[in-house]
Formats: C-alpha cells, sequence, structure tokens
C-alpha cells in the first residue's frame, strides 16, 4: 500500500515546543546503544513519505500514527477494540451506534492537547476527515471514510458521524485501529486549499507519546517524549528510527548497537537473529500475507486459465518452509487477509505440476522447442515484479520462477525499490505489471473490501490485479451492512471461495511479525493486530 510521492519541503512548522525539541535531540548521543539513555533506535527498512499520516499507509503509517498522533479508538495487542481520545468505543450496548447502525456517536476526552499546548476538540476530528475526502488532497485510500454521509461537531467534545448505510466496520476505520488515518491539527493546517506540500509533512505537531523532532531523508527521524502527552508521559526519552534498506545490514547494525531494536524484521535473517546476544526476537502471526498478484488488465495475465496453471505450479508448503525457515504459515494466507473470519474449509490451491500443464495445452499453450510454451506464435514469457531489498521474497522469486519454467513458462524478475514498488504512480498502482510478489497487512475487522471490491481498483483503492465481480461485491455489502456476526460469516466464506476460483491473486502465506528487542526493554507487546506501536508509550528500560 503505498501513495503518490510527494514534494516535501524541509522546512520546520514554526512552533516552540519543535524548537525546543530540537535542541534536546541535537545534544543528544543517540547513534549508539546506551540503555541509560533511555533512547531506542529501531532500524526500519523504508524512509516514509512524509511525517503526516494523511500520506501514509500500512506499516509505515502505523509506525508513524503510534509515535507521533492519536486515534479515537484503537486495537490492544490481543486485537480489542479500546477508547483513545474517544471516552469509549461505540456500540449498540452503550449507545454509541444507533439509527439502525447508521448513526456512530463520539464523546472525546477533554484533556488531550497537541504538541504545542491547543486543545484537541471535535473541530479536528472534523476537518481532518474533509481533508481525507478532499479532491484537494492526494491521499493514497478513502476506504470507510467513503461510507460516511456526514459528519457533525454539535459541540467541542461530541462528534457524530452519519453513514450512508449501516456498516459495521466504521468504527475501527474512522480514525480507529483499522485507519492508516490519524486526527490532525485545524488550528494548523485549516488555512490550506491542499496539505499535498505543506511543510507540516516534514514536521509534525501530533498529540501522540512523542514529538517529532529531526528527520533525515532516507537516514534517520527522531522523536523525544511529548510531556504533554495525555496519557502519561512516555517512560523512553526518545525514539529513532533509522532508515536500513538492506536486511543483512540490519543484523549487522543490531550485532554493533547502532541500532537496538527492528520491527517487522526480514524473516530470512531469523537464525542469525536469533543468535544474537542481549535481544528478544519475538515471533507472532498477524493479518499480513504475502500473495501472488496478477494484473487483470494485461492479455496474458487475464487468462484463468494461465493464472491458474501459475498457482498450481507452486510447491507453497515446500517454499514458505525453505525461505522463512517454517516461520509464515504455508495453509492459513486467507487468515492473513479475512482474520476472524477466515474459512479454513474454503480449501486452497494444491501444488499440482502436472495437472498446470495439462491446462495450459488445453488452453492452447504448446511447449517449444526449449521447452516454453507457445501460442499463436507468441511465448509465454511473464515478468515477476519483486521488491528489493527483501531478502526472502527475492529467494522466494527465484524458486518459484524454477518450478514455472518447469510446466512451460518463462518466469524473468524484476526488482523495484519499496519507494518505487509501492509508489502511486509504480508497477502495482499504476498497473504496469504482470505479475507481482507483494506484501500487505489486512484490516482487523475482517472486511476485505479495501482489497478485492470493483471500487477499490487501483488507483482508487488497493485492490492491485484490478479484480471485479459483481456476485463478491453483493456479498460483501451484505456483510459490511449487518451487525449480526453469523451472517457476515456466511458472506466472507463465500467471498473467499469466489476468490478461489476466480485467482485474481494467490496468496502463498500468512505472515508473521518478526520484532527484535533489547533484551531488559518492557512494556512491549507484539500484537495481533500488525502494530505493537500502540503501546509505545509503556516501554522502557530495566
Amino acid at each position: 500500500m503505498s501513495l503518490r510521492l510527494l514534494s516535501l519541503s524541509g522546512a520546520n512548522v514554526v512552533g516552540i515546543i519543535v524548537a525546543c525539541a530540537i535542541g534536546v535531540v541535537g545534544c543528544s548521543k543517540v547513534d549508539s546503544f546506551s540503555p541509560a539513555a533511555h533512547t531506542l533506535i529501531i532500524g526500519v527498512k523504508s524512509d516514509p513519505r512524509a511525517l503526516n499520516p494523511l500520506y501514509l499507509d500500512g506499516s509505515t503509517a502505523q509506525r508513524i500514527g503510534g509515535i507521533g498522533f492519536s486515534f479515537l479508538t484503537h486495537y490492544d495487542p490481543h486485537g480489542n477494540q479500546m477508547p483513545e481520545v474517544a471516552m469509549q468505543v461505540p456500540s449498540v450496548e452503550n449507545g454509541g451506534v444507533s439509527g439502525g447502525g447508521t448513526v456512530i456517536t463520539y464523546h472525546l476526552r477533554k484533556d488531550v492537547r497537541w504538541q504545542d499546548g491547543e486543545a484537541l476538540t471535535s473541530r479536528d476530528v472534523l476537518f481532518t476527515y474533509r481533508a481525507i475526502m478532499s479532491s484537494a488532497n492526494a491521499v493514497p485510500s478513502r476506504t470507510g471514510y467513503d461510507h460516511v454521509a456526514s459528519v457533525e461537531a454539535p459541540d467541542p467534545y461530541t462528534v457524530v458521524v452519519r453513514l450512508k448505510r449501516p456498516f459495521y466496520p466504521i468504527v475501527s476505520e474512522f480514525f480507529g485501529g483499522d485507519s492508516n488515518q490519524t486526527i490532525l491539527p485545524a488550528h494548523l493546517l485549516a488555512r490550506f486549499k491542499s496539505l499535498d506540500h505543506v511543510a507540516y509533512n516534514a514536521a509534525p505537531i501530533g498529540s501522540g507519546p512523542f514529538v517529532f523532532t529531526r528527520w533525515r531523508h532516507d537516514d534517520r527521524i527522531d522523536a523525544v517524549a511529548n510531556k504533554r502527552y495525555f496519557l502519561g508521559r512516555p517512560a523512553l526519552d526518545s525514539v529513532v528510527l533509522r532508515t536500513i534498506h538492506n536486511s543483512s545490514t540490519m543484523v549487522t547494525q543490531l550485532a554493533t548497537h547502532e541500532v537496538n531494536a527492528t520491527l517487522g524484521a526480514d524473516v530470512s535473517d531469523l537464525a542469525a537473529l536469533r543468535a544474537l546476544r542481549g535481544y528478544r526476537v519475538l515471533v507472532t502471526p498477524f493479518n499480513g500475507f504475502l500473495y501472488i498478484s496478477f494484473n487483470q488488465q494485461n492479455p496474458v495475465t487475464s487468462d484463468l486459465a494461465v493464472r491458474r496453471a501459475y498457482a498450481l505450479a507452486i510447491d507453497r508448503s515446500a517454499l514458505v518452509s525453505k525461505v522463512t525457515q517454517g516461520a509464515y504459515l504455508a495453509d492459513t494466507g486467507l487468515r492473513g487477509l479475512f482474520t476472524w473470519a477466515y474459512d479454513p474449509s474454503a480449501g486452497n490451491i494444491p501444488y499440482d505440476p502436472r495437472r498446470a500443464a495439462t491446462i495450459l495445452t488445453k488452453d492452447g499453450w504448446l511447449p517449444g522447442p526449449d521447452g516454453i510454451r507457445v501460442r499463436n506464435g507468441q511465448r509465454l514469457e511473464l515478468q515477476l515484479a519483486v521488491t528489493a531489498g527483501r531478502r526472502s521474497e527475492g529467494e522466494l522469486a527465484v524458486l518459484i520462477a524454477a518450478e514455472e519454467r518447469a510446466i512451460g513458462i518463462d518466469v524473468s524478475i524484476k526488482s523495484y525499490s519499496f519507494e518505487q514498488m509501492y509508489a502511486q504512480d509504480g508497477p502495482l498502482y499504476g498497473g504496469r505489471y504482470q505479475v507481482a510478489l507483494a506484501s500487505d497487512i489486512s484490516y482487523y475487522n475482517g472486511d476485505a473490501a479495501w482489497f478485492v471490491a470493483c471500487d477499490q481498483r487501483a488507483p482508487n483503492g488497493f485492490n492491485v490485479a484490478r479484480y471485479c465481480n459483481a456476485a463478491v461485491d453483493r456479498a460483501l455489502d451484505r456483510a459490511e451492512s449487518s451487525f449480526d456476526r453469523a451472517t457476515q460469516v456466511r458472506a466472507y466464506a463465500f467471498v473467499q471461495r469466489q476468490l478461489l476460483k476466480d485467482l485474481p491473486f494467490y496468496i502463498i502465506c500468512q505472515q508473521t511479525e518478526i520484532d527484535v528487542i533489547p533484551s531488559n526493554l518492557v512494556g512491549f507487546e507484539p500484537s495481533l493486530s500488525a502494530t505493537p506501536f500502540t503501546t509505545v508509550a509503556r516501554w522502557r528500560f530495566r
């Protein structure tokens, strides 16, 4: 998941808190491991395109949002919805959900302040919603928010959301744990027609536990504890994010203590990470999945026979076990997408290269002199796009290419940087690919519309396969509009079976979060809902 590359200004937002915080960081030595300094230096795989969550998505949005900003609600490490800026999680039982599921009411805490001292109020929530929906802002997705008919702020601490129709995921998607979007400060941003190029994007003021104080592009981001944080001053004095694109370099810098943590480490490095002294390695299944996407607008991969043969040729279990050292789960890939709504009885695609060859032959693809299949003078050649620097994905790509060649498909591998691969105008979202090996993080609420619905086809959403099936859309609508769990389960089970028939993508495995933290760091909790940063204010060194 990604967004349009932005031309960001490096200028700081004028504000005394930022100036003071920069002074603190400038005097702190954080480039070497020193628990006594109460600084956690976290190695991350990529540099964000902004420090404004309005323009972020996926794990990057969760990381930046969790460190510097606040949500109305969030998930705890066990996947339960919890209040944050909201006083309580709206429900039918507490009256927060009414009107047959079309009216959601939030009552806000009165002690939340922006890092410059201004109060956070309903005006900020209303402003941020309008910023998300404004065509003047190049946001990566409006999923969830596009179900909203109107948002009202009847008083400074009440927000009323009216929906176009009942939509059960709204509480987790409206500035909640399934949203990339955090609340933004109206008093700093409301005067701008567009936020795409404002200085705030590089030096934001949030309401979260840490204040961003310095950003060296593609190098490091510094943040210091927010003394005004409404849930209490964080236990750590500062957090540093160091950009390290190469996974082997990440291991080396952990060993030398140039960084002292990494979250979401490359699974290929698991053995090396476990051999490091002074660290804990936590492996947690979560709502992430690794998949092969077939571009439905490409003349070759729009052919279901080619897609099915491609999937049948992959010995998924053997490859995943070999490359991930058994850490990823080859048989529960759909659980990574559907979370609690996963239906194990939906089945999966078996490894059957003989059947794959038969399907291609019936489809008119016949073996040529060199074993590569040909139809009407065209060789069956497919390019597989992968992300450079992710060693596990690179290794999988090479093995997949070998298995495809065994049934007569010539697969070449094209590598892109993370920033290129997931850019709004990159191969995935720009539609300039045939087959791609990619990874994604699903919403924890079970709804997969963001990934498969017709109206979410890229570049308008995250449906990078550009898949569209009216029956799937109707089933998604049935699930989303019902607050009855049994109805949701039946509808999502149908969607899973239909996806296995249509094969717009082939999920290789459910991913696990691999977190490496200092042995003396406490308060850290790996999360079922993809990000541990909901607890960052409680992290501390013993």
